[in-house]
């Protein structure tokens, strides 16, 4: 690899082209000990990097692309062997399988969840309640607003927020097909059971939603059947929400109220 004039000296900015990098990261790996220049002219106090120093640069990164820090790599390279590399470079590569299957895992996600919003949206109609069936909503616990922000699920699943009252707890939505892969949170699994709800969506902040409920209530009396009444909980499902639009005035959710059949009791 020597050059036209002979030299198989390189300086910082030479050897800054040749890699297509730059000048102020191998200004880092010489600070931290990584690559320093081994030749140093006694005349202008420049320094080079001479021939052997161009694979090792190579090999850092190789293993930056493989997400390694500067600290393992540093610990690596002085000490490697093929047994060791081979051991070093498997591990690496199967935390970098690890870590794309999860991006996999996540872009399935996000996009479901936004395939779903995209079909909520095509049929919803604000303040308009009305009654439907609804499948099973099965749903893993989060917390409360103190609690929710530091749970990756959050960011990812559809958000239910149940409120009781003045009360109100968050959660998320997942597949009820999927419930098997959620083993590890089983103690803060829960399902509601398929069944008749009245339905909503609410256009606007969160303060507001309260105003929602109560004239889907109001509503209630001449659009349940007779025996039925709604229950205690209104569940809402996030669609168009901070994560997607930024006007609060455009945020959209919906508002489910289960419908319960009274159940009478005769004297006798």
């Amino acid at each position: 690899m020597s050059r036209k004039n002979g030299s198989n000296t390189w300086r910082i900015g030479e050897l800054a082209e040749m890699f297509d990098v730059n000048v102020q990261l191998l200004r880092h790996y010489d600070k931290e000990g990584l690559l320093v220049p081994e030749i140093r002219n006694s005349s202008n106090k420049w320094r080079s990097y001479n021939y052997d120093q161009i694979y090792p640069l190579g090999m850092i990164r190789l293993l930056r692309t493989l997400d390694c820090s500067l600290d393992e790599i540093g610990e690596f390279l002085p000490e490697r062997h093929p047994d060791t590399t081979r051991e070093y470079l498997t591990k690496r590569m199967d935390i970098m399988r690890s870590k794309y299957e999860k991006l996999l895992k996540t872009e399935s996600v996000l996009l479901d969840r936004l395939d779903m919003v995209d079909r909520e949206m095509k049929y919803a109609v604000c303040d308009q309640p009305f009654v439907s069936s609804e499948e099973d909503i099965c749903y893993i616990e989060i917390g409360g607003i103190e609690e929710i922000f530091v749970d990756e699920m959050f960011y990812l699943y559809p958000t239910l927020v149940f409120y009781r009252g003045e009360e109100k707890s968050f959660a998320v939505r997942i597949p009820v097909d999927e419930k098997a892969s959620f083993e590890k949170y089983s103690d803060r699994m829960h399902t509601v059971e398929l069944g008749d709800f009245l339905m909503d969506y609410h256009r606007g902040p969160y303060e507001k939603i309260h105003e929602t409920f109560d004239r889907m209530r109001a509503a209630a009396e001449g659009l349940l059947d007779e025996g039925c009444i709604l229950g205690d909980t209104e569940i809402c499902m996030d669609l168009v929400d901070r994560f997607i639009e930024s006007d609060k005035n455009n945020f959209v959710t919906k508002v489910m109220i289960k419908i319960n059949r009274e159940e009478y009791t005769e004297s006798r």
